[in-house]
């Protein structure tokens, strides 16, 4: 009978074949790997990536080249992603929840961090929109997005920074007051969430549901008819990644579904300009659907953020609105085009050659200053709303 031990080094010596052959086997892809161009843009991250950087004396000598070149190593590393994926899930198995400004939330949830308090630039940009409001002497309304972590509150985890909405919110009430009528989303939100998806799952903001409530409660505020479902026509898109998602790397997380609400009876005419190139581009449909080929799906929304969106819609006879905004007003656009004739919307962080106020000489009779409650308060560019 043969003993077992006479087998053992044939074994071990099979055992020591295949781990030499799979080192130098994943040793030779990470060598191939290397040479492979340098990525510009990560889809997943939806960022720019480090590229390998000139280097100069001056750079070498004050530590910035050492630094550049440790950001392009990182950025450039062989499967990326995975490697960041698989950092993202062993900090979340370690408790490390919120660490890259995401908590992982119940239900699928990827909710951002409490925005960080900046009294200072909040002050200011409540100044500089006060200010644009009194000038352009037509009814204002000031519509703040509260937080997803303060609206859905019950799907944060038990250890959780708080989210200090209600302060703010009355902060922003009490500067702004006598100059701009407040739509308050708060209860709006609250009082709807268990019956609705207002905000995605993987991304920061609202759903065409949540700028449907949105638009209604601003519509009521102006005292316009509100806007009802049978008046659009809803579809589907399925595998939506958001931002949230990005920056938070958890990468087994299930996509969102967007929904396109198209206006049934609109007869709209979409000119979108950027100021900085001068081009323009035109079409009839407030959804450029280019983009759902695209990782980055959002900006289908009316082509994402440009400086100057000038929507039309002849099937409405009045109402001219202004509408000065961050992202969350692509979305609510395309749906308060079913009430207005007429809108201009701006978004200042592209907004810089030309004063907004010229806008008002178009026949504008309603301001709206849509933004989510971490760009008012963070935001450095509505100081260019002049």
């Amino acid at each position: 009978m043969l003993d077992r031990n006479e087998n053992a080094p044939q074994t071990r010596r099979v055992y020591r074949t295949v781990a030499a052959c799979t080192f130098c086997g994943l040793l030779f892809v990470l060598f191939a790997l290397l040479f492979l161009p340098d990525k510009e843009f990560s889809e997943t991250e939806k960022r720019a990536l480090a590229q390998f950087p000139e280097l100069r004396f001056e750079t070498i000598s004050n530590g910035k080249a050492e630094e550049s070149i440790e950001a392009y190593v990182q950025d450039q590393m062989p499967l990326r992603n995975f490697w960041v994926g698989v950092c993202a899930c062993f900090g979340r198995m370690t408790g490390q929840n919120g660490t890259d400004g995401v908590y992982d939330a119940a239900d699928g949830y990827l909710i951002r961090t409490p925005a960080e308090e900046n009294a200072r630039n909040l002050g200011s940009n409540l100044r500089t929109l006060t200010a644009f409001a009194e000038k352009a002497n037509v009814p204002a309304y000031l519509m703040v997005v509260p937080q997803t972590g303060y609206v859905l509150e019950e799907k944060l985890p038990k250890n959780h920074a708080p989210y200090t909405d209600d302060v703010l919110f009355d902060e922003i009430a009490q500067k702004t007051d006598g100059v701009y009528t407040t739509v308050d989303l708060r209860n709006v939100f609250r009082d709807r969430r268990d019956e609705m998806q207002i905000f995605y799952r993987t991304d920061h903001h609202w759903t065409s549901d949540g700028a449907f409530l949105a638009a209604n409660a601003f519509l009521q505020a102006a005292g316009k008819p509100a806007l009802t479902r049978s008046q659009f026509s809803a579809e589907a898109v399925e595998g939506f990644f958001g931002t949230t998602h990005s920056r938070a790397a958890l990468w087994f997380k299930k996509p969102d579904v967007m929904e396109l609400w198209t206006a049934k009876d609109a007869a709209l005419t979409v000119e979108i300009t950027d100021l900085g190139t001068g081009e323009t581009k035109t079409q009839t449909d407030p959804f450029f659907r280019v983009h759902l080929a695209e990782y980055d799906r959002y900006p289908v929304y009316l082509d994402g953020n440009h400086s100057l969106t000038h929507i039309v819609n002849d099937a409405v006879t009045d109402g001219t609105l202004l509408l000065v905004k961050d992202s969350f007003g692509n979305t609510l656009a395309t749906e308060l085009l079913a009430a207005y004739h007429e809108i201009w919307m701006v978004d200042l962080r592209y907004y810089r050659t030309a004063a907004v106020s010229d806008l008002l000489e178009k026949g504008v009779d309603t301001l709206l200053v849509n933004y989510s409650l971490d760009d008012l308060v963070n935001d450095q560019n509505i100081i260019w709303l002049k």
